[in-house]
């Protein structure tokens, strides 16, 4: 008698598989989505270093900071001001700079005046990252 051997695969075993990746994509999908979270704040951490650094390099030789905005698409006085844009050509993040004492004149802060960088990711608008500087 010989017997015949079915090749395929059962619904059981179907049923296995799409258990074992759910969850693994419960596990995965909160894990990868802080991690994105953690390399935005990086990228505008660093951005704003870079702002930091430039800042220092004109109050050094003009003796003030200046305040300004980036908005992509948009209002680029921090451009103009200062000389910064971020180094990427798609960039989804708005950086304002203002100056932490009142009565910036024509977007140049007082001489002991300090600055807050602020930079808002379009896609995380309740999560903005925040650095101030004084002299």
């Amino acid at each position: 008698m010989t017997r015949k051997f079915l090749l395929g695969v059962s619904l059981i075993e179907l049923m296995v598989v799409m258990g074992v990746i759910g969850i693994i994509l419960l596990i995965g999908a909160p894990l990868y989505q802080d991690y994105i979270a953690a390399a935005r704040t990086s990228v505008l951490n660093d951005n704003i270093q870079t702002i930091r650094v430039m800042q220092d390099e004109r109050r050094r030789d003009l003796g003030e900071y200046v305040e300004g905005d980036y908005v992509p698409e948009g209002t680029t006085t921090l451009t103009t001001r200062l000389g910064w844009t971020p180094r990427t050509d798609s960039d989804d993040v708005t950086y304002q700079v203002v100056c932490v004492t009142a009565g910036a004149n024509a977007g140049e802060c007082a001489r002991t005046s300090g600055y807050t960088v602020t930079a808002t990711h379009i896609q995380a608008p309740s999560d903005p990252v925040s650095r101030t500087f004084n002299p």
